[in-house]
């Protein structure tokens, strides 16, 4: 795939991402979709101001489908792709199902948003049903894709047979929960976490040939970039849980590619250790952290989600 081709998949993502945000961003304001966030107890201003709109997420879900759509175009147009292949066709289907995948939990985020916002709910909704909603939509996607038992642990590869589709929807689901509360505590951890990881991600899809793949993942990092204006500390917008949702419907299913579960949890280290100690009713990572200026907890952890990333590929 040449390399213009790559470069546009990143750079219309994060134009069309940030450009959208001056019509976005207002409209969000005029309309009220925000809500008062809670002061933290120790005082700490992590989060910067404490009223402003959410649902910045939008600006992630349009940027990488505009970016998507117009760098495929110009790889089925100038990227010698060869489009009678089965190989090309099975690959074309897996990378709208998997843009599906994640467009549809970036929705459900949208609508959880906006109910809140609204206060349109009678009760909170338990992280268990969400996260069994995940598992369902997760199985639904995966009994889609090209099935393959075979799991990679890397020092060990192990065939689940039928058990294969539940293992993988039961981690999607536990990656989308690890995923959730990032940016509620410091604002542009994610799309920083997520662009970094997004972009080793693209480095192995294109070693692997997965060109379609890459150019998603490309997108993706690239909506993020755009959105860095708009949700890095102080943010002017929060991400929600539509972007929340959004990202973590792209990053972990693009780890699952070829079933290689040592990349899932590698990638996904940095949420998984945040997540542990709720477990325990104990402080999370981030809160351990809050000693820390925003800027430097981001440094901390993109720091240590790149370290995975080249682990990522000296591994691979």
């Amino acid at each position: 795939m040449p390399v213009w081709i790559q470069l546009t998949a990143a750079v219309s993502s994060a134009l069309a991402s940030g450009l959208m945000g001056i019509a976005l961003i207002p409209f969000l304001e005029k309309y009220r979709f925000h809500h008062q966030e809670p002061e933290p107890e120790s005082g700490d201003t992590a989060s910067g101001n404490r009223i402003r709109p959410t649902m910045c997420g939008l600006l992630l879900i349009f940027g990488c489908t505009a970016g998507l759509v117009l760098s495929t175009a110009l790889y089925l147009q100038f990227g010698g792709a060869d489009r009678t292949s089965l190989d090309f066709q099975t690959e074309s289907r897996s990378l709208w199902l998997m843009a599906g995948y994640a467009f549809l939990l970036g929705v459900g985020g949208w609508i959880l948003d906006y109910m809140t916002v609204r206060k349109k709910f009678l009760y909170r909704i338990p992280d268990t049903l969400q996260m069994l909603i995940v598992f369902l939509i997760s199985l639904a996607l995966l009994k889609l894709l090209p099935k393959n038992d075979v799991l990679d642990f890397g020092f060990l590869q192990y065939n689940a047979g039928s058990l294969t589709i539940f293992i993988k929807a039961f981690l999607l689901a536990l990656c989308w929960r690890s995923m959730q509360g990032m940016e509620s505590d410091t604002d542009g951890i994610s799309i920083t976490m997520n662009a970094v990881q997004l972009l080793f991600v693209t480095i192995l899809l294109i070693s692997a040939k997965q060109n379609l793949a890459a150019l998603y993942s490309l997108t993706a990092a690239g909506a993020c970039l755009g959105c860095f204006f708009w949700n890095l500390h102080p943010a002017k917008c929060r991400l929600g849980h539509t972007g929340s949702d959004w990202l973590a419907g792209v990053l972990p299913v693009l780890c699952l590619m070829n079933n290689q579960i040592f990349l899932l949890f590698l990638y996904m280290a940095v949420y998984l250790i945040n997540l542990l100690p709720l477990l325990f009713r104990k402080k999370t990572l981030l809160r351990l952290l809050e000693q820390e200026t925003p800027l430097q907890r981001i440094a901390l952890l993109t720091g240590f989600s790149a370290f995975c990333g080249v682990l990522s590929i000296m591994l691979k």
